[in-house]
């Protein structure tokens, strides 16, 4: 009778294992591989042998590879979309615009290969998902700037000026990363890029 019970005990806690556990599991590896020997070295094989995870599991979880790609590209989004929210609302004396600019160079310096491949799967891949994931992150850009403007501004300025700081981030980060890497995208130039967006707003 206590063998019965504990057998079903240990099943019972394999089944929330692969119910609740693995897919963040199998992220959490793919992430780790992408940042350390880049988007190639990733396969769903790959992500089984380091995470000792049955590949019929991962299959499970992921079709393919492309799949797998599209799901880190949008919980990479959601990553950036947190960090707008929690920068924009942490700001202090600064203003959203700065706080948010610096928020999305900072997520690009900290995670270069997966902000990568989050652009490549949404501009090469076209992905719904993954593009649904960018409109999300976007709207939190939409929202800091807004945070900026006197109440009642027009909705389609504070947008308009959301879209120039993301088209401004994308193209400094795109510039430093085609520079070499991470590395390139220094402290300074950070500050000088959110800066000139800043002094270009406050003219409107």
């Amino acid at each position: 009778m206590g063998t019965t019970a504990t057998t079903s005990a240990v099943l019972a806690r394999r089944r929330s294992y692969h119910v609740g556990n693995v897919r963040s599991q199998l992220s959490a590896a793919a992430s780790a591989l992408l940042e350390s020997e880049g988007a190639s070295a990733l396969s769903l094989r790959a992500i089984a042998r380091r995470t000792g995870v049955a590949l019929g599991t991962v299959y499970y979880h992921y079709a393919d590879k492309h799949a797998l790609l599209a799901g880190l590209a949008v919980e990479g989004f959601r990553d950036l979309a947190e960090a707008l929210h929690a920068a924009a609302d942490a700001r202090g004396e600064m203003s959203s615009l700065r706080a948010s600019g610096m928020a999305y160079l900072a997520f690009v310096r900290a995670r270069p290969a997966l902000y990568g491949l989050m652009y490549e799967m949404r501009d090469v891949g076209r992905r719904e998902e993954v593009e649904e994931a960018e409109s999300a992150a976007f709207a939190e850009m939409i929202r800091a700037v807004g945070q900026d403007f006197k109440p009642g501004s027009d909705p389609d300025a504070i947008r308009q000026v959301a879209q120039a700081i993301w088209a401004c981030a994308r193209g400094v980060a795109a510039l430093a990363l085609a520079r070499g890497g991470p590395g390139r995208l220094d402290s300074e130039t950070v500050r000088e890029a959110v800066l000139g967006l800043e002094i270009l707003v406050s003219r409107r």
